[in-house]
């Protein structure tokens, strides 16, 4: 069975509100098969983008939203496999933080369903793959320990 590689990159958006942190998240529709999943904005490279240039990209493709403050200096991994037409896919995504001030938001709707900003303790129990909220179980701790202002 032939096997690829393919790396994306996304946002976690952040924001404070009444002094609590929420979390922003996407309702994608799959491109594989007819379902949609709980995740956070990402995607694929164009052209000789940084991944901070991927992810701030395609969160304002997918959102409308800009990022304020992207901390840079620390990645979230998620890694898993998936088989589309015959060929085994080798997935890695890499989510950077993002804080953002408006929250305001305009969806893409050929890739979006629906869309929301969450209070931090709720987001794992709205993500879909085990693995997502495996790798957000790591995100939240570092986002509870980052402080503004």
């Amino acid at each position: 069975m032939k096997t690829k590689k393919d790396t994306s990159y996304g946002v976690i958006p952040i924001r404070r509100k009444n002094n609590a942190w929420e979390v922003f998240l996407i309702h994608q529709f799959s491109r594989i098969g007819n379902n949609s999943y709980w995740i956070f904005p990402k995607g694929h490279p164009e052209g000789v983008e940084t991944p901070e240039q991927t992810a701030l990209r395609e969160l304002k493709e997918e959102t409308g939203m800009r990022v304020e403050s992207l901390i840079k200096n620390k990645a979230f991994t998620l890694n898993y496999d998936f088989y589309f037409d015959g060929v085994k896919i080798e997935k890695t995504v890499k989510y950077f933080v993002g804080e953002v001030t408006n929250g305001d938001y305009k969806l893409q709707e050929e890739e979006v369903k629906e869309a929301g900003w969450y209070a931090l303790e709720d987001v794992s129990g709205r993500l879909d793959y085990q693995g997502t909220k495996q790798m957000f179980l790591e995100a939240k701790k570092f986002i509870e320990a980052h402080q503004t202002n």
